[in-house]
C-alpha cells in the first residue's frame, strides 16, 4: 500500500520583522534524497507573513547524485492553479504530482516569485550538506546556467550572523508518495539540531547504512528552550523572536503536524541553563528537575503518538568553574560572573543527572555530553569540536556526535 513519507523538512523561523523584500526571482532548493516514489507533495508555508505569499510558479525536478544538473523538470500546482497563493498565517499543501523518483536520485524544487513581496521567515540551515538553496534574477524556466546569489546576497537582513545561513522561503517540506517501508527520523532541539552540523552527517551515514529505507527531518530552532518562550534580548534582530515558543508547547505540532515519525532524537535544554542567567530574564532561571520535566512531557507525548524516542544528554557549553575556564583579558573573572557561571553549569549537570537516571523513560539513549567533553574539565567541549564559542559543533563534531546517535540507532534497529 503506498503512502506519503516526508523526504524534507525544516521549521520556518518567525524573525518578527522584515528579512527582505524579493521580486523577479526565482530561488532554486536542492535537497538530499533517499525515497523511491511515484510522487511528489510540496508543502508551502507562510505562517509569519503580513499579506498573502503569491508564488508565480514552482517547478520540481531531479538531481542524479554526483550531478548537479536538474533534469525532467514538471511544473507544481495547488488546487489545479499554476500560481500559488499562500494565505497569510497559513500553509498550503500542492497537488501530487506525478514524478517517478528513485534514492539515489535528490530534488530540486524550484520557486518563482515575480511580484515585489516582503518577507519575514526562512527554513534554515548552515551546515547546507543535506540541502542547499541559490537565487536568480528572473524565471529562467527552472535550469538557469548561470550561478546564482547567495541567502546572504539575497537577504542582506543575515549579515549580522557571523555563520553564514542558507535560508529557503515560501516552502517548508516535501513529501514522496512510496509503496516501499520508510522509517522517518525526526530531530528535535535548538540551534545544535537546527545548524545541522550533526544533522547532516547523521543523515549521510544512515541513508548509507539504509539505502531507500530512511529519511531524516529536521524540528530544530536555535536558541529555543524546553520550558520557555523566545527569550526577550533586544539587542537582536526582532528582539529574539526567533528562538520560538517554548519547546515542550510546539513539539506537538513541529514534529506531528504533517508527519508520524518512526523515531525521534530529542536534545534539548543548553538554552534553558543559559539565557535566564545569560539575559536577565526574571523568573526564568530553572533547575535541572524543571527542565527535565519538560523533556519527560515530550517525551510522553511522542509515544503517546506512536513514536520510538531517543534522548541525549545536554552538552557542555563551557560553564562552571573548571580549571580550563578562560580569564577576562586583563585580570581575574568578576565574582558575579563566575556565580553565573555555576547557576548555569549546575542546572546543566542537575538535568543531566536526572536524564541518565531516568533514561529507562526512552526507547534509547545517548550520553553525547560524555562524548564531547574533555576529560580534564567536564564542563567544557573538546578543542577542535565546536564553532570556537564552546558550545556549537563544527563540521568535526558534528560527525563525532552523529556517529554517536547512529550507533544507537543501528543497534536497535539491527534488533527489530
Amino acid at each position: 500500500m503506498k503512502h506519503w513519507k516526508k523526504v524534507w523538512g525544516y521549521v520556518p523561523i518567525d524573525f518578527g520583522i522584515p528579512i527582505g523584500t524579493l521580486e523577479d526571482t526565482l530561488e532554486i532548493i536542492r535537497i538530499k534524497n533517499n525515497v523511491r516514489g511515484s510522487a511528489v507533495k510540496i508543502k508551502f508555508s507562510n505562517l509569519y507573513g503580513k499579506a498573502p505569499l503569491f508564488l508565480e510558479q514552482v517547478y520540481v525536478g531531479k538531481i542524479l547524485t554526483g550531478s548537479s544538473e536538474i533534469k525532467e523538470i514538471r511544473e507544481v500546482t495547488c488546487q489545479g492553479k499554476a500560481q500559488v497563493a499562500v494565505p497569510e498565517g497559513g500553509s498550503l499543501d500542492s497537488d501530487s504530482i506525478p514524478f517517478p523518483l528513485q534514492e539515489n536520485e535528490d530534488l530540486a524544487v524550484m520557486v518563482y516569485l515575480k511580484e515585489k513581496q516582503e518577507l519575514y521567515s526562512l527554513c534554515q540551515t548552515w551546515s547546507a550538506k543535506g540541502w542547499q538553496s541559490s537565487f536568480f534574477k528572473g524565471n529562467t524556466g527552472g535550469a538557469p546556467a548561470q550561478a546564482g546569489m547567495s541567502t546572504v546576497e539575497a537577504f542582506p537582513f543575515f549579515g549580522y550572523d557571523e555563520h553564514e545561513c542558507n535560508g529557503a522561503f515560501g516552502v517548508s517540506g516535501v513529501q514522496v508518495l512510496t509503496g516501499d517501508a520508510v522509517t522517518t527520523v525526526a530531530c528535535f532541539g535548538d540551534s545544535i539540531t537546527h545548524m545541522s552540523y550533526y544533522f547532516d552527517p547523521l543523515q549521510e551515514i544512515l541513508y548509507e547504512k539504509y539505502p531507500g529505507q530512511i529519511t531524516l527531518v529536521n524540528c530544530g530552532i536555535g536558541g529555543n528552550r524546553v520550558i520557555y518562550d523566545a527569550s526577550f534580548v533586544k539587542d537582536m534582530p526582532g528582539c529574539g523572536r526567533c528562538f520560538g515558543r517554548a519547546g515542550k508547547e510546539r513539539f506537538a505540532e513541529d514534529v506531528y503536524e504533517d508527519v508520524s515519525p518512526d523515531i525521534v532524537f530529542l536534545m534539548e535544554g543548553v538554552n534553558d541553563c543559559m539565557h535566564g542567567v545569560d539575559f536577565k530574564l526574571e523568573g526564568q532561571v530553572p533547575t535541572g528537575a524543571m527542565i527535565f520535566e519538560g523533556l519527560r512531557a515530550m517525551i510522553e507525548k511522542a509515544h503517546e503518538k506512536g513514536s520510538r524516542v531517543y534522548v541525549s544528554t545536554v552538552m557542555p557549553f563551557g560553564g562552571g568553574s573548571g580549571k580550563d575556564d578562560e580569564q577576562p583579558q586583563g585580570g581575574k573573572e568578576d565574582k558575579k560572573d563566575k556565580e553565573d557561571k555555576d547557576v548555569r553549569e549546575e542546572a546543566r549537570l542537575a538535568l543531566n543527572e536526572l536524564i541518565r537516571s531516568h533514561k529507562d523513560l526512552a526507547d534509547g539513549f545517548v550520553d553525547l555530553d560524555e562524548v564531547v567533553r574533555k576529560q580534564e574539565d567536564a564542563h567544557a567541549m573538546k578543542e577542535g569540536l565546536h564553532l570556537g564559542d564552546g558550545l556549537h559543533p563544527n563540521e568535526t563534531g558534528g560527525r563525532v556526535i552523529a556517529e554517536a546517535i547512529a550507533k544507537r540507532m543501528i543497534e536497535t534497529i539491527a534488533k527489530e
